[in-house]
């Protein structure tokens, strides 16, 4: 192992090859700061104002910074840490650079709770030791990857730090133990998570999370439950709790019932193929009108081009004229689009009607709720505290829409 450990000073002292210099310790730096600029204002750490390059403590957020290291020190769990930060009610590091002025942009801002992806950023970085780390990532045909411990380079004692080196390396041995270890433990493989990314909180909103019971005999159960009283804070969300059994059970009988309703409420499939025919061929017959009315200006074009040769129109009058036969093709043009994306339109209405009779006739028969069933027809789940199943179909209304209108009439 090759790691490139050196000081400020020796940065200062080093010839500038690579556009990369500190100078002095605490001192400034050049554009090696830029390639780690989100690093450095994330928690803790700002630049001097006066100095752009100088490297300060947030004394705001510098505490912050050290009670999450000796949470970490003490074998606090990540989750426990980032309940104690919610629960205090400091901002999120996002939620603080938006009040310094540091974030402006929505996107960036997020929730304003901590996370647990936050905390372990915080403490896998060495900047809080005075430190700066260049080189974790590099570039690899054009993609950004992460690199191996060869490709670092360490400058020391670059600005003041907010914990020492020992508490640190204590901090990065336990997690690293810790890490060892579940990779130790045999693990049994979780079944498929039919409803990944549809299942949320009535209450608070986020997603529920899917746990596993073991159990030594029998098959082990799974469990759907909201997060937020435990990696939030405490109190803030009435929770949700569902077997997965129970929620599979009762979201099979509420989808056979909304697609019997919803296929009901259409017409047979066999008179919609034929009102479906209807529509296409009064379409194609607009169409046509329209094409045999550009054919019929595109001639007149070629007329205005005989008549300008032959003297009869003037320069002015030809450019005109052929101008507003141009404009006029232009809109036969718009209109025969969207005829065409109307035929489109319901081509596509078609197939997901035959598809979700056919869903509906192989529900009705097995009682099975798949996955793939799942994304197909179903938008959103919601679950209250109380159990009571909210879902949300990409079904609904489906054929009751302005395409198949006309049905209503026959």
């Amino acid at each position: 192992m090759n790691i490139n450990t050196i000081t400020a000073e020796d940065l200062r002292r080093m010839p500038d090859k690579e556009g990369l210099i500190l100078q002095g310790c605490g001192g400034d730096l050049t554009e090696w700061v830029d390639g780690i600029n989100e690093m450095l204002t994330k928690a803790g750490i700002l630049k001097d104002g006066s100095q752009f390059e100088k490297l300060l403590i947030d004394e705001n957020t510098a505490p912050v910074v050290k009670q999450i290291f000796e949470w970490a020190h003490e074998h606090v769990a990540l989750n426990r840490i980032v309940r104690n930060l919610n629960e205090m009610g400091l901002p999120a590091p996002s939620h603080y650079k938006k009040a310094t002025g540091e974030i402006t942009s929505p996107g960036l801002i997020g929730s304003g709770k901590w996370q647990t992806r936050t905390v372990m950023k915080i403490l896998e970085s060495e900047v809080y030791t005075g430190d700066l780390v260049q080189g974790k990532t590099k570039i690899v045909d054009h993609q950004q990857v992460k690199a191996g411990e060869d490709n670092l380079i360490i400058a020391k004692c670059t600005h003041e730090p907010i914990i020492s080196h020992e508490l640190f390396n204590a901090v990065q041995e336990y997690r690293k133990q810790i890490c060892e270890e579940s990779k130790a433990t045999p693990k049994r493989p979780y079944t498929p998570n039919i409803f990944k990314g549809k299942v949320f909180c009535a209450d608070c909103g986020r997603s529920l999370h899917r746990q596993r019971a073991e159990r030594r005999k029998g098959p082990d159960t799974y469990w759907f439950h909201c997060l937020t009283n435990s990696r939030v804070e405490k109190d803030s969300c009435k929770g949700a709790m569902i077997q997965e059994k129970e929620l599979i059970s009762t979201v099979t009988a509420i989808l056979e019932k909304e697609l019997t309703v919803a296929l009901g409420m259409s017409l047979p499939l066999f008179q919609l193929e034929a009102r479906q025919k209807q529509e296409k061929d009064k379409l194609k017959i607009q169409m046509s009108a329209k094409r045999q009315e550009i054919e019929k200006t595109r001639r007149l074009i070629r007329g205005l081009y005989e008549n300008f040769v032959q003297g009869i129109l003037t320069n002015d009058e030809y450019f005109e004229l052929k101008a507003d036969y141009e404009h006029a093709i232009n809109a036969l043009s718009g209109e025969i689009e969207v005829f065409e994306k109307s035929m489109d339109s319901l081509d596509n209405q078609l197939a997901r009607y035959r598809a979700m009779e056919k869903d509906a006739k192989t529900l009705a028969q097995d009682h099975v709720l798949t996955a793939e069933l799942i994304e197909r027809l179903i938008e959103r789940i919601e679950i209250d505290h109380e159990r009571n199943i909210h879902v949300t179909f990409r079904f609904k209304n489906e054929f009751q829409g302005k395409a198949v209108e006309p049905c209503a009439t026959m």
